[in-house]
């Protein structure tokens, strides 16, 4: 039976993508979640072939405890949970602002532990077309675009501007930045035939938790007004339809071929990726630093293990 995991599947978009995999009904779902007992309730909304595990990506420990805990192969895993902080700098268990920590690094770092067990799979990370300074959409709601200058840099919460809300809104715009370039550099050093590696920008989805943490005037807009003016603006979705697009790109048998492509809530390949984002000498600069700061190295051959 295929079996994906999928990431934060308690709500929003995660929760879609599980439920669109297991309309499929030789597929198994896996929902790894922080919260078990908001994911064991997901789950039975899905399905008998859904079931839940716990997974905090805001501790490297218990990312290396869920993949050590793993054994049978994977078809896919999809990278989606995140987080967007702008009240103010919150930490991971390993000391890291967890908007990087979490987005980028504990997905980054469950990807490569996860690697031997997804021989033959694919990886869908989730990207966001804010990383684009150009994005006008982006813009519109405050986003600046990334603002990348290391990764060291961004685990220690450095950053230009001294309000905690634009602040939030910089590092979760930068913190997707990272995930397309390391798919698509993951892509260059990883044959396809052996490990698919892609990205989804799932569009703008009002009403999804991202907005969790802001005031609870900007909370109420998200789920209300915004939901209603989104499908009038370009590059917003629903949970749903990018949710079929992730599932397409996950089932589809041409899609390995596209090892590395950042697609569109359409799922068709993106227009709106930044350019520096698909430079080599971006990707090789980004995963290099990252596997220093997990200290992780990739696996060179099937079933090598990993060491930190």
């Amino acid at each position: 039976m295929p079996t994906f995991i999928v990431t934060g599947a308690n709500q929003g978009l995660g929760l879609a993508i599980a439920r669109a995999l297991h309309r499929d009904p030789v597929n198994r779902v896996v929902l790894a979640v922080r919260d078990i007992e908001r994911g064991a309730i997901a789950a039975r909304s899905i399905g008998p072939r859904a079931e839940v595990r716990r997974l905090d990506l805001a501790s490297q420990e218990g990312v290396r405890r869920f993949a050590e805990s793993w054994s049978g192969a994977l078809a896919g895993l999809v990278n989606n949970a995140g987080v967007q902080q702008v009240d103010r700098t919150h930490r991971t268990v390993d000391g890291w602002e967890e908007t990087i920590g979490v987005n980028h690094l504990g997905a980054l770092a469950l990807t490569l532990r996860l690697l031997p067990a997804l021989e033959h799979g694919r990886v869908l990370f989730i990207g966001s077309g804010t990383h684009h300074p150009g994005n006008r959409t982006a813009t519109l709601f405050g986003f600046r675009g990334a603002r990348f200058t290391s990764v060291a840099a961004l685990a220690r919460g450095e950053g230009d501007d001294p309000s905690p809300r634009q602040l939030g809104m910089d590092r979760y715009a930068t913190s997707k930045f990272p995930n397309m370039v390391t798919a698509l550099e993951l892509a260059r050093r990883i044959p396809s035939g052996r490990t698919a590696f892609l990205t989804l920008d799932p569009g703008m989805m009002a009403g999804t938790g991202l907005a969790r943490s802001a005031p609870a005037v900007q909370r109420l807009l998200w789920s209300t007004v915004l939901r209603w003016i989104a499908p009038l603006l370009p590059d917003t979705s629903t949970p749903e339809r990018s949710a079929a697009a992730a599932a397409s790109l996950l089932l589809d048998p041409g899609a390995p071929a596209q090892s590395g492509e950042v697609f569109s809530f359409d799922g068709r390949p993106s227009r709106r990726v930044w350019g520096e984002a698909r430079r080599p000498e971006t990707g090789r600069a980004v995963l290099d630093q990252s596997l220093e700061l997990l200290r992780l190295h990739l696996p060179v051959a099937a079933g090598t293990t990993l060491s930190a």
